[in-house]
């Protein structure tokens, strides 16, 4: 049973992460990049690491789902940091 909940966990966040890559190539312009701000990628990165990380975490894949969320948590403070016009982060 629980096999089959993971199965259909991964089946929804697969279909979720292809509509989140669709539409973000919608907006790619020449050369790669995005038509958006450092800050809305930030924000952007951090929404899709913690689905990713929450993903690994349900599958058991816990260093995985640690690097995830601290790439989670770091998004999430730059995006602040430059939501408040401190500056790119380095």
């Amino acid at each position: 049973m629980r096999a089959l909940a993971k199965e259909n966990a991964s089946a929804s966040a697969r279909k979720e992460l292809i509509a989140h890559a669709q539409a973000r190539s919608a907006t790619r312009r020449e050369h790669g990049r995005f038509d958006a701000s450092p800050q809305e990628i930030a924000h952007y990165i951090g929404q899709i690491s913690a689905e990713l990380s929450t993903m690994a975490r349900k599958s058991d894949l816990g260093l995985l789902a640690y690097f995830l969320q601290m790439a989670h948590t770091e998004s999430r403070a730059l995006s602040r940091k430059l939501e408040h016009g401190q500056g790119r982060h380095s």
